[in-house]
């Protein structure tokens, strides 16, 4: 046997092809993406020498869970005490056990007695041993050895392979490979500067740490049900015996809820609220064992597919646990394991959307300002066209901007430029990459090419300059197509920079409630909407007149109609902000109102100031509201969904042509269906919020019966889109 001395002799080290050095960027390439201390593996082992902010003291309670050790027997750990080689023989042979490993092929060739302390780098050899007996193939990384006795992981290419500086000089090549192969799998982190310091004594506290990191590669888990994330929106779920050792071919079920649900995934008696909670992985009875369940494979774990993450919930909780045909959930969630995932899965790109940081309706920006462009890569999913990640060699976009002054002989009108006289025009190009999160950006700014110039619509000319980028395509790029915020084809768009003074050229109208109860006897309701106006450079007027219309008003607010369902208040002027908070009544039965915003604009050229509806034709020029009655007890005809309203169990449909907006009220005692199959409640309300008001998805109801509670209504949602 060799002694543990000549595991380190100072044969000359050779290197063993190409590599770079560790240094402060240096990063590894295959760390765990899961752990071996989760679940029970963290409980306190109450060691009494083991402080709660000691170092090492979850490694060395994981340790201690998994029987790799049992401390000194007096209730002490000794995290600071160097290892010595009898007990780094006892650790390895227990880990080996825990991992389904070889102890003779990891220790065969040690001193297995002697209380010489070990040195780091024999550990590192020990551990490296190990890998390689504890992985395969089919692992998620395996660590092999060549034939000169080097060690190797799958998928580290040479130029990838980094190494310990110190390891490389002092160590021969089969030690020094162990290091740099513990350090690109995430286990030695080195002593600093790059160094691995492999003649320095091993403490007890960081062995425990070599070893636990060593495990997380391993097919080492609690036993039991854990689960843990291995990637944005996804999961893996583990099945071990009371050895930790994998069970396969052991059902699973899977369920979920939002996070902000989590309080009413059970009901009091412990099972589940299946209004609340949604099957995953195509499980079709959640919270009970059946023979539909997903079941763990040969590694005693089942990789869930990607989830559906809701971010505005606080992300979604999944829950996992195994069991014999026929079990349900009875105990409200005790014993499960669970976890909150809040990111969502990658994306891959399919195309690019490119947007800038100008106001929504923005036609103009001022000279001197700076905008700033975004390249996003998009993938085509449910999510509609989500945020994508670039490929794994990146991705590169070619920019050309054109900047052209110009001046207009008539006046900046805003709709069409007249006689614009062009004097000269300046180009730059540039290379945007984008960055791991598929985002890059460009600025684009202007200056005013005649300071001067007082710039008066009214009197005379006006200066501006005309920006044109296009953005195309370089080698590596994804395509420039769709989402391009209305510019051509060819990905061209402009950017028109003025210091022309402020006119009033948009109107938002906002209600402050998405619907309301239409008035009953004869009464009359009350609204209130906030109308905000900015001029074209997206910035708020103050002191501009405003005046609210709808199609409930044939006659100016001053003299309404009799037929008049809505009567508005004289104009009312915007606050600093440009906004305005405008009330008014209504006296109609349940309907669907336009409202407008008009707003006083004086004309380009002088002349009469008027009330025109200041962007007629543009989406926000209008808002929908909704004045709605109680339905009926009894059927309900399915009609478009107007508002949902999830927080308030509310469904708002109807209101195309003669039909009256009706509201609907729903809770988890009713069942739902949505297309031609059973649902949950959770489910209907998921489906509800990606789809509001205005959409075609259509909801109807059978056996509705809003004044019993103990009434079962069947409400069926059909998704249109």
């Amino acid at each position: 046997m060799l002694a543990a001395g000549a595991l380190v002799a100072s044969l000359l080290a050779v290197g063993s092809g190409p590599a770079a050095a560790l240094d402060e960027d240096s990063k590894p390439n295959k760390p765990a993406a899961t752990s071996a201390c989760v679940g029970d593996a963290n409980d306190d082992m109450a060691f009494s020498d083991v402080s709660e902010g000691h170092a090492f003291r979850g490694d060395i309670n994981c340790l201690a869970y998994y029987g790799v050790t049992v401390g000194y027997g007096d209730g002490t750990f000794g995290p600071n005490a160097d290892v010595s080689n009898e007990e780094m023989v006892l650790f390895m042979e227990r880990a080996a056990a825990v991992a389904g490993a070889d102890a003779e092929a990891v220790v065969g060739d040690f001193a297995e007695t002697g209380s010489d302390p070990v040195i780091r780098g024999d550990m590192a050899l020990l551990i490296a041993r190990l890998l390689v007996s504890a992985t395969s193939a089919e692992s998620a990384v395996n660590v092999k050895t060549n034939d000169d006795g080097t060690f190797t992981v799958d998928g580290v290419a040479a130029k990838d392979w980094d190494y310990f500086a110190d390891s490389r000089r002092l160590q021969n090549r089969v030690s020094d490979s162990a290091a740099s192969a513990l350090y690109e799998l995430g286990v030695a982190k080195g002593t600093g500067m790059g160094y691995f310091s492999p003649a320095s004594t091993v403490s007890r506290g960081a062995m425990a740490a070599f070893i636990t990191r060593a495990l997380a590669h391993t097919t080492a888990r609690p036993a039991g049900v854990t689960i843990q994330s291995d990637g944005p929106g996804e999961a893996i779920i583990s099945v071990r015996d009371a050895n930790f050792h994998p069970v396969a071919n052991a059902a699973v079920d899977v369920f979920s809820a939002a996070a902000d649900k989590v309080d009413e995934a059970f009901n009091a008696d412990g099972s589940c609220n299946k209004a609340r909670v949604t099957g995953v992985g195509g499980n079709a009875k959640e919270c009970e064992i059946d023979a539909l369940d997903a079941v763990t494979g040969l590694s005693g774990d089942y990789e869930l597919g990607s989830i559906s993450v809701n971010p505005d919930a606080g992300g979604t909780t999944v829950w996992a646990w195994t069991g014999d045909s026929g079990d349900k959930v009875e105990d409200g969630g005790e014993g499960l394991a669970s976890i909150n995932l809040t990111k969502t899965a990658p994306v891959n790109a399919t195309g690019t959307k490119i947007t800038t940081d100008l106001g929504e309706n923005v036609e103009r920006a001022a000279f001197g300002s700076t905008v700033t462009v975004t390249i996003q890569l998009v993938g085509d999913v449910e999510s509609n066209r989500a945020d994508a990640v670039p490929p794994t060699d990146g991705v590169s976009y070619n920019v050309v901007i054109r900047s052209t002054p110009e001046r207009d002989q008539a006046s900046d009108d805003l709709a069409s430029d007249l006689d614009p006289v062009t004097t000269g025009a300046t180009v730059t190009t540039q290379t945007v990459a984008v960055d791991a999160s598929g985002k890059g950006t460009f600025t684009i700014t202007a200056a005013d090419p005649d300071p001067n110039n007082a710039d008066d619509p009214e009197s005379g000319s006006v200066d501006w300059v005309t920006v044109t980028y296009a953005v195309t395509t370089t080698a590596t790029g994804v395509p420039v197509v769709g989402d391009i915020s209305d510019a051509a084809a060819d990905g061209m768009q402009t950017i028109r920079f003025s210091d022309a003074p402020s006119l009033a050229r948009r109107a938002s109208i906002t209600p402050t409630a998405k619907y309301l109860a239409a008035p009953t006897s004869g009464g009359s309701a009350s609204n209130v909407v906030t109308v905000k106006v900015v001029d074209q450079y997206g910035k708020p007027v103050r002191a501009h007149l405003v005046r609210l219309d709808s199609n409930h008003s044939t006659d100016p607010p001053s003299t309404p109609a009799d037929t008049d369902l809505s009567t508005f208040p004289v104009a009312r002027r915007t606050d600093s902000s440009g906004t305005v908070r405008i009330g008014y009544s209504y006296k109609g039965t349940g309907s669907v109102e336009s409202l407008n915003a008009l707003t006083k604009v004086t004309p380009d050229g002088g002349g009469a100031a008027t009330f025109p509806r200041i962007n007629a034709g543009a989406t926000d020029a209008d808002a929908d509201f909704y004045w709605v009655s109680p339905a009926a007890a009894g059927d309900v005809t399915a009609a478009d969904v107007r508002v949902a309203d999830v927080e308030s169990n509310t469904v708002v449909i109807g209101g195309d042509g003669s039909t009256s907006p009706q509201l609907l009220v729903y809770d988890d005692n009713d069942q739902f269906i949505i297309g031609a199959e059973n649902s949950t409640m959770a489910a209907f309300e998921e489906q509800l919020a990606k789809k509001d008001t205005g959409d075609a998805d259509t909801v109807g109801v059978v056996q509705y019966n809003p004044t019993d509670a103990s009434a079962v209504a069947r409400f069926t949602l059909t998704v249109n889109s």
